[in-house]
């Protein structure tokens, strides 16, 4: 007998749907043009000047240094600003805007930062040094934590 062959699925072509038309778009009323509102100007008002208060010769001869300031023991003079601070160390980096040397007593004062300390140690590229000068960015030895931004003051020297 001979075998009936089938037709396949595939060889049954069978005509797509054809797309629906898209409606098209309405197109929006133009809009008018509102008038122009005329602006009022402000009446010119005339202004009294006002009288300039100047100090007398007196309060300003008293004002105007007549030695240059001294360095005093106990006066806080500010050494840098904290750059970075690394809490396992217990250290941080500090740019110098005046010498600082160890054994120093530096107050250590920011936002949320306020401790006083002597300086046990401190490093330059991982050397431990003995002072340190500005421009230079210093490693310091600190008890507390501190912050980006908080600032050093050197009390005692």
């Amino acid at each position: 007998m001979a075998a009936r062959r089938r037709k396949s699925r595939k060889a049954v072509r069978r005509p797509r749907p054809k797309p629906k038309p898209r409606p098209r778009a309405r197109r929006k009323p133009a809009r008018r043009a509102k008038p122009a509102r005329a602006k009022r100007k402000p009446a010119a008002r005339a202004r009294a000047a006002k009288p300039v208060k100047r100090a007398p010769a007196a309060a300003l001869a008293e004002r105007t240094p007549t030695a240059p300031h001294r360095l005093v023991t106990g006066a806080p003079i500010e050494v840098g600003v904290v750059l970075h601070y690394y809490p396992r160390a217990a250290a941080a980096v500090v740019a110098l805007s005046r010498p600082i040397h160890r054994g120093d007593t530096i107050h250590v004062r920011g936002q949320t930062t306020d401790f006083v300390q002597p300086v046990s140690e401190l490093a330059l590229d991982g050397a431990a040094v003995s002072d340190g000068a500005p421009p230079q960015e210093i490693g310091v030895r600190f008890e507390q934590r501190a912050r980006a931004g908080d600032r050093v003051y050197r009390i005692s020297w």
